[in-house]
């Protein structure tokens, strides 16, 4: 008989890193939000700054799209959903080979989440489940085993997948629960009724959802809850082994989310686990490493990121790291260098080779880049596979260029190829975030502009313009030395529509030629 063991577990025995937490003195109150925000701030910075070469995040070779999957969760948990680092681990899951339930499922799940269309990787991972029992193993046709039927079950919901043997499956979860409330991890080994956290926690974050969609689990669920609750150590921790008398990040964190989505989804037994849940998210902000990661470790960093709730964090030049992080990082959250970090492709592959498409547009505004490829024999021709390029936009297939003038605001992530004259092709992933431009020029036509200096450079010898600039700080330098009449208003909102405010240039404005007129502008 194959050895059937949980995808999920053999991940987990992998980890060699996995450590337990001890001697940590854990009082009974919740960590404050300050505490909280800081440990994000600084788990996020350790992501970014250890992210590979290729785009992934990984433990060993064995563990790259758990270990990615969990680092772009962990971002979109904070609200990042554009920037380099967030693309290229997009891009490198997409090209992934997923060969196991487990790191199926998780492809799936976070690739719907940045938007892509999963439909095939959804179709693959319900050819994989059990035929008999309608659930899933570690690999195709494996016997069932919790954590698998778990993840992929997730997978199923989360992606929004029309899964016709739902009730089939959930009773397959739902009629091996042991008698205290848990999950082993699989039907048949010798110590198939010894529930674990790791399998009880997966599937409890799993009929959470399908709870709050409306099917009849809650029993089961608190059932599991309450079992968890039992596992808690005394320092506020969880963990696997029935043995330890300390808790980990790893487990704690998984357990944690189950807590949460329990409570999210109404069920009362998690709503009244309060004081088991403020224990363990002290654990996990105290055991955070010096370096900002827990164990150094990528699954458990990205893990404990986000067991912390939701935000959507302030990104103030849109390059994909929030503010906090980069003054952390020591970059400047008002210029848009994420790309510091960018380590290179890290890899090399045969024939059609495509990079990672990043760019910035504004709105209204003419835009026009030109992807770019190598390898094959040229010459290439282009198409977009996924996701969606900005309203307005669209790219020329024998060019590769992306034109137009866009019309909507937002971060638009899409997959593109580039297939040479022989057809051997690659794809990979892009992204345009298009954002209102800070200033406008009114005369002689209404324009768009990224700099007050290109706003006063595109105004012709002679001209009278009204130059219009939105609330908030500019960081520039200007100079006018033409003979331009320029009146210089500031303090609009986002619409351009009122001028309820004032405008701070940090910098200098010296008038050599010309005139300017300041309205609603103080320099400083």
């Amino acid at each position: 008989m194959p050895n059937c063991m949980g995808g999920f577990m053999r991940a987990a025995l992998r980890l060699a890193t996995v450590a337990l937490l001890s001697g940590i003195a854990m009082e009974s109150f919740a960590a404050s939000q300050a505490q909280i925000d800081e440990a994000r701030n600084k788990g996020l910075a350790w992501l970014i700054v250890n992210q590979g070469g290729d785009g992934s995040w990984k433990v060993n070779a064995t563990l790259g799209i758990q270990a990615t999957s969990s680092a772009l969760e962990a971002l979109l948990n904070a609200g990042i959903r554009r920037g380099f680092s967030f693309a290229a681990g997009q891009s490198w899951l997409t090209n992934a080979e997923a060969v196991s339930t487990d790191s199926l499922s998780r492809q799936s799940a976070t690739l719907s989440q940045c938007g892509a269309d999963v439909s095939a990787l959804t179709s693959r991972l319900v050819a994989m489940r059990n035929a008999r029992t309608k659930s899933w193993g570690a690999y195709h046709q494996y016997l069932g085993s919790f954590p698998d039927t778990s993840l992929a079950m997730d997978a199923m919901y989360s992606t929004g997948t029309s899964y016709a043997d739902t009730s089939t499956t959930l009773g397959f979860i739902n009629g091996r629960q042991n008698a205290d409330g848990g999950w082993s991890y699989v039907v048949r080994e010798p110590f198939a009724s010894q529930s674990r956290e790791i399998p009880t926690a997966h599937t409890a974050i799993m009929l959470s959802h399908y709870k709050a969609a409306g099917w009849g689990v809650d029993t089961y669920l608190t059932r599991a809850v309450n079992w968890l609750v039992s596992r808690q150590k005394s320092d506020g921790g969880f963990a696997e082994e029935p043995s330890a008398s300390a808790g980990n990040a790893y487990d704690t964190a998984l357990v944690l989310r189950a807590f949460t989505e329990a409570k999210n989804a109404g069920n009362t037994a998690a709503i009244a686990a309060q004081a088991v849940i403020d224990r363990a998210l002290d654990f996990l902000v105290a055991g955070q490493g010096a370096d900002g990661s827990w164990e150094q470790e990528p699954i458990q960093t990205a893990l404990a990121l986000l067991a912390f709730p939701g935000v959507t964090l302030t990104d103030s030049d849109g390059d994909g790291i929030p503010d906090g992080v980069e003054t952390i990082l020591a970059t400047d959250p008002l210029k848009p260098d994420g790309r510091v970090f960018a380590k290179g492709n890290g890899v090399g592959i045969n024939g059609v080779t495509v990079p990672v498409f990043i760019a910035s547009a504004l709105l209204d505004a003419p835009f026009s880049e030109t992807l770019t490829a190598s390898g094959g024999t040229p010459p290439y021709s282009w198409q977009v596979t996924g996701g969606y390029l900005p309203q307005g936009l669209a790219l020329g297939s024998a060019t590769g260029t992306i034109s137009g003038t866009p019309t909507l605001m937002g971060t638009f992530t899409f997959t593109y190829s580039a297939t040479d004259s022989l057809g051997t092709g690659s794809e990979t992933v892009g992204q345009i975030a298009v954002d209102r431009a800070r200033i406008r020029a009114r005369e002689p036509a209404i324009t768009y502009y990224s700099t007050l200096n290109n706003a006063y450079a595109a105004q012709p010898p002679g001209a009278a313009a009204v130059i219009e600039i939105m609330a908030g700080t500019v960081a520039e330098e200007i100079v006018c030395d033409r003979n331009v009449s320029v009146i210089l208003r500031g303090g609009f909102d986002e619409l351009f529509s009122t001028q309820a405010g004032e405008t701070v240039l940090s910098g200098s404005l010296t008038v050599i030629d010309g005139e300017i007129t300041v309205d609603g502008v103080s320099v400083q």
